[in-house]
């Protein structure tokens, strides 16, 4: 096949497929001509956080780790921001469940799916999921980083896992068609989320741990146990994740070595796009302490997402492969997952 051949047949692929983001934070409409450039049929908007980190002050931000009583009322304003968003934002549609993505890409606008980095938001109360459901959420990764109520999170060195109410969340999530995301919590949680979920389960942005070295990021024995369970893993696009490094930027090629390894292991079906694009604000960098964050070159955003289809052609995958990675995985999750 021929540059010039090869570069056809990834516009036709890319502009056919449906293509999802599993982790994303940029609010619409903020970010509406990026998603509609990079052809970007709908994301998962992690809107709420399990913290506040673009709070004014890095103390503020530090308070609110351990923070449970407001989260409630804190999130359903969050929320309420972003449906105004989308209301007002004739290109776009809420997705309530998978039939809407297949309708916005029919229809050519952009679906947003709201999620929440954390659990925290439904604070000690099962059945506030069900207020969040009514409002539009579907997705809910049950920690970020640090323990709550729900679980233990990534930075546990005390071995535990859910707590007896995560244990009930988890259950109650799959009840009402709440994708379940495990990313960011302790590994005995992660077990447990597998063991005990009826439906498939979603890790949204993470990466192969030997080759990165970082936390968040999966071994070979704990891709496979999620693929076997049918879930899916969603590829993290910045530099640090995909290489363990935070300069020079990552490369394109850097990205799919990444991607092929978690193909190799766990199976075409289980993999999907989780780039974490985010306001990375100087209230986030100062609070975070994550002053070098940074996506691959010719990544820099969700307009750029033909770069990656681009690679993926070079690099021989077939046309279904491509439409798999690119949200055809996602996409059956979805299907198996929200009612």
């Amino acid at each position: 096949m021929t540059l010039s051949q090869q570069e056809e047949r990834a516009r036709e692929l890319h502009q056919e497929s449906i293509v999802l983001l599993a982790h994303d934070h940029v609010p619409p409409p903020c970010d509406l001509a990026d998603l509609r450039q990079g052809g970007v049929t709908a994301k998962i908007l992690l809107a709420a956080v399990d913290a506040r980190v673009f709070a004014p002050t890095t103390e503020d931000y530090q308070n609110s780790i351990p923070q449970i009583d407001g989260w409630f009322e804190d999130a359903k304003a969050i929320f309420r921001g972003v449906l105004a968003g989308i209301e007002s934002t004739p290109e776009l549609n809420l997705i309530r469940c998978a039939q809407d993505v297949v309708d916005a890409k029919r229809e050519g606008k952009t679906g947003i799916l709201l999620g929440s980095e954390g659990g925290k938001l439904i604070e000690h109360r099962l059945e506030n999921l069900s207020t969040f459901y009514e409002m539009g959420l579907r997705h809910i990764l049950l920690s970020w980083a640090f323990n709550n109520q729900i679980t233990a999170g990534e930075l546990d060195k005390e071995g535990k896992g859910l707590t007896e109410f995560g244990r009930q969340v988890v259950q109650e999530m799959n009840r009402l068609g709440i994708v379940v995301d495990i990313t960011h919590i302790s590994r005995p949680a992660m077990r447990e989320v597998l063991e005990i979920s009826s439906r498939p389960v979603l890790n949204s942005h993470t990466a192969v741990k030997s080759i990165s070295r970082r936390i968040p990021a999966l071994t070979e024995d704990e891709i496979r146990a999620l693929a076997e369970k049918g879930g899916v893993i969603a590829l993290h696009f910045m530099t640090h994740m995909l290489t363990g490094r935070f300069e020079p930027r990552a490369s394109l090629e850097e990205l799919l070595v990444q991607l092929d390894t978690i193909v190799n292991i766990g199976g075409i079906d289980c993999i999907a796009l989780g780039p974490d694009y985010l306001p990375y604000t100087d209230d986030f960098k100062r609070n975070t302490g994550q002053a070098n964050l940074s996506f691959p070159i010719g990544l820099d955003s969700p307009a750029d997402l033909l770069n990656l289809t681009r690679g993926l052609v070079t690099r021989g995958y077939s046309e279904d492969a491509v439409r798999k990675i690119l949200g055809g995985n996602l996409l059956r999750l979805l299907q198996e997952t929200l009612n």
